[in-house]
């Protein structure tokens, strides 16, 4: 059990966390019966934070240690308030390993209030990320926590560790097949004033008061892919005509209490490089449905990845 130092909190809970608006006659439930993983108490006479100050003075000493709390200089390891490093590991060694898992970890920053995010689940609880570090591939890495307002103070009721992408990040609980899982949805963007923005959404598996990153499984229980749903992205790969081919992929996502369906759409075009001004010549355009259920405790999906399947077919046609 932590306490946090320096301001904490007094009437900010009465504020619905500071961040929908001054609600401070509105009751709080009682706390569930749980058993609180981290705490931190509410002092009294002190002053209203701003959001700003909540986030950093308030959420990041009930959820991190390892950092200077002068400086709010990152160090490392970095630790969640239960004294456990926060690491990023695949479902199994060797096993789901997502593209891009490799991307370099970019040095030790200062904590800001902006590294933090918060969503609403019910007014007494929120979700909260606590982002710690960064990756050079735009992600972000941190402990996650569902965090209640009790009387007393705050309370972390499950925790985990979530990498997802940092820009625009969300965060919600979605129910399906009796298990809770949390959703975290953020871009990463390049190009000419960062306009080329992909998107994407994680799933972690709340098993009891931990968030756990579990893969998707086939029907027959081989990894088919990591709980990572991308929603846009694009590819291109050289032909022996010496023309390019481009590849350009878009998903929607729904969820729902039988699953999750996933609408995926794929246009492939030709273009010749030294020839811009042409418009590109379409190859190929796809579509299909997908969907990820609750079997046995685990996520299973029904069929594979457009994506996939298009580039690997792509793949073995420029060979031939």
């Amino acid at each position: 059990m932590r306490k946090t130092q320096r301001l904490a909190w007094g009437v900010v809970m009465g504020c619905a966390l500071a961040l929908a608006g001054c609600k401070s006659t509105a009751p709080v439930r009682a706390a569930p019966a749980v058993a609180a993983l981290c705490f931190s108490e509410r002092p009294t006479g002190v002053h209203a934070l701003s959001p700003d100050q909540w986030r950093a003075e308030v959420l990041y000493p009930l959820l991190l240690s390892g950092y200077d709390t002068r400086t709010w200089q990152v160090a490392t390891p970095v630790t969640d308030c239960m004294g456990t490093p926060v690491l990023w590991q695949d479902p199994a060694p060797g096993e789901c390993v997502e593209a891009g898992s490799t991307a370099a970890m970019l040095p030790p920053t200062t904590l800001t209030a902006g590294d933090v995010v918060v969503s609403e689940i019910r007014p007494e609880l929120r979700l909260v990320w606590a982002v710690a570090r960064h990756f050079a591939d735009g992600e972000g890495l941190g402990p996650v926590a569902l965090v209640e307002s009790t009387q007393r103070g705050l309370a972390v009721r499950a925790l985990g560790v979530l990498r997802s992408r940092t820009k625009n990040a969300r965060l919600r609980l979605e129910r399906m097949g009796g298990v809770d899982l949390l959703v975290a949805e953020g871009e990463r963007c390049a190009g000419p004033m960062g306009t080329a923005c992909q998107r994407a959404v994680r799933v972690l598996l709340q098993r009891g008061n931990r968030f756990i990153n579990e893969p998707v499984l086939t029907a027959e229980g081989a990894c088919a892919s990591p709980a990572l749903f991308q929603l846009n992205r694009t590819a291109s790969r050289s032909l022996p005509s010496r023309w390019l081919r481009r590849y350009d992929y878009t998903a929607a996502l729904s969820f729902a209490a039988d699953g999750i369906r996933l609408q995926e759409q794929m246009v492939v075009n030709d273009m010749d490089p030294k020839q811009p001004s042409i418009p590109p010549r379409q190859f190929r355009k796809a579509q299909i449905d997908r969907s990820v259920k609750m079997s046995s405790g685990r996520l299973v999906v029904d069929d594979s990845s457009l994506w996939g399947r298009l580039l690997e077919e792509g793949a073995t046609e420029s060979t031939k």
